[in-house]
């Protein structure tokens, strides 16, 4: 199995095996040469071994002349919010986001402050590879600028862009667990500014993972207990980089990733009014989100996966709202990536807006269950010939062939890919109920 994965949305790769302060100097020579002059942000998440990495980074981004602004570890959405704050050419989260603890990695942005679109990362490869750099003498090297307050500045943003009064008028209590990840570092400040009641576990900001940072239900089990006694209104979880948000109800129920991006949709869509027809989410989000949009007459478009595809659509269609089914909330009025902040500031305020539990609202929402699988791989070309069978064995269904294979049935689909980052393939489908998901499952295995 590969501990190296190179991708559009960037590197991730296991430290002491495929990550080591050579890679990382590559990474940011290349980045460096393909940006030019800069200035790049450059900040990370909380991993223990953020300070090798980055280090390694800012030299190889400085001895090729780029100058860069250190806003230290932060959430990789204040990276982007710092992009657009600053003017700067681009920045480089130090991440692996929900990967295990002996991985770190680099996210690679452009100046809009989103991942680098497939031609922005069509043009940094070959430098990457090419391995042929243009080092500057000592009066020709890059500068470090450092800004130690980009998590306040990230808040203040979100603040400015969104009215905050229901909040502080809702007396809400609130639980969160960061998992000692960067969501750490900006809950307090967040929570603080909107005036509720909250608690935080796993509050220290160290990199040092109380549970597997993917924040899916059998990682939250803590979360899911404490929010049985009653005492808190809603439940947070985010991933290591914070630019997920899972939500759980009241009573301690995992709602699902995609039903945490559908609250904030939601809401989103009953109070505010746009030019937008739509809204955009990637190819493996819930059914309930085009169930959602066709409530407000909005139509769905989908979208390869990863990040930047998205965010590509949402600006090619004038979307309202967008994200991706993995709690990955993106509100373009506020900023191009996905930002667990925001969505906890939308799901707040749809609970103190509508006066309803969070249970109340997700059973409004139709019934969809997704169940999610995968399967170690050497490389991506393995999954290439099962994917032809796929589309031999549905030829009589509606195929999407995009990003993997994706097969529509009525009221369910199945969708097979390779993973952009980590050496798997991934099974995703939903239907109504388990039983046929699960048949779904079983009729992809079977094959």
């Amino acid at each position: 199995m590969s501990s190296l994965i190179m991708s559009i949305s960037g590197m991730r790769a296991v430290v002491g095996e495929t990550l080591d302060p050579a890679l990382a100097l590559k990474m940011g020579k290349a980045f460096g040469t393909f940006i030019g002059k800069g200035p790049v942000i450059v900040g990370g998440d909380t991993r223990v071994s953020y300070d090798m990495v980055q280090k390694a980074v800012v030299s190889g981004l400085v001895s090729v002349g780029t100058d860069v602004i250190d806003v230290g570890r932060v959430l990789t959405p204040t990276v982007q919010q710092m992009i657009r704050m600053f003017n700067a050419k681009g920045g480089i989260v130090v991440s692996a986001s929900h990967n295990p603890i002996q991985w770190n990695g680099l996210k690679l942005m452009n100046e809009a402050g989103s991942f680098l679109t497939p031609e922005e990362y069509a043009q940094f490869e070959p430098l990457l590879e090419k391995e042929s750099f243009d080092l500057k003498s000592w009066d020709g090297i890059g500068t470090v600028t450092e800004v130690n307050d980009a998590v306040q500045r990230h808040v203040d943003i979100i603040l400015s862009k969104i009215d905050t009064t229901s909040i502080k008028e809702s007396n809400l209590r609130v639980l969160v667990d960061p998992n000692n990840g960067a969501g750490a570092l900006a809950n307090p400040v967040l929570l603080d500014a909107l005036g509720v009641e909250f608690d935080i576990l796993n509050p220290d900001p160290n990199g040092r993972f109380s549970h597997d940072p993917e924040p899916l239900e059998d990682n939250l089990g803590e979360l899911k207990q404490a929010l049985r006694d009653g005492r808190y209104d809603i439940g947070f979880a985010q991933d290591a980089d914070a630019d997920r948000l899972v939500i759980l109800d009241e009573n301690g129920r995992f709602i699902g990733e995609d039903y945490s991006l559908g609250i904030c949709v939601d809401y989103i869509l009953q109070t505010e009014s746009s030019s937008s027809d739509c809204v955009v989410v990637n190819l493996s989000t819930s059914l309930v989100i085009e169930n959602i949009a066709k409530k407000y007459g909005l139509s769905t478009h989908y979208t390869k996966i990863g990040e930047t595809n998205v965010t590509e659509g949402i600006r090619q269609h004038n979307a309202i709202a967008g994200g991706e089914g993995n709690g990955g909330v993106i509100y373009p009025k506020v900023g191009w990536g996905r930002d667990s902040l925001v969505g906890i500031v939308l799901a707040l305020k749809h609970l103190a807006e509508t006066k309803k539990k969070v249970s109340e609202i997700v059973s409004t929402y139709p019934v969809f269950v997704m169940i999610k699988d995968k399967y170690t791989i050497a490389t991506r070309d393995d999954v290439l010939p099962f994917l032809e069978k796929m589309k031999a064995h549905y030829t009589s269904q509606k195929i999407d062939t995009q990003d993997g294979v994706k097969v529509y049935f009525d009221n369910a689909w199945i969708h097979v890919r390779p993973s952009n980052t980590e050496p798997i393939v991934r099974i995703f489908v939903e239907a109504p109920s388990k039983e046929e998901a699960r048949k779904l499952i079983d009729d992809v295995k079977a094959l």
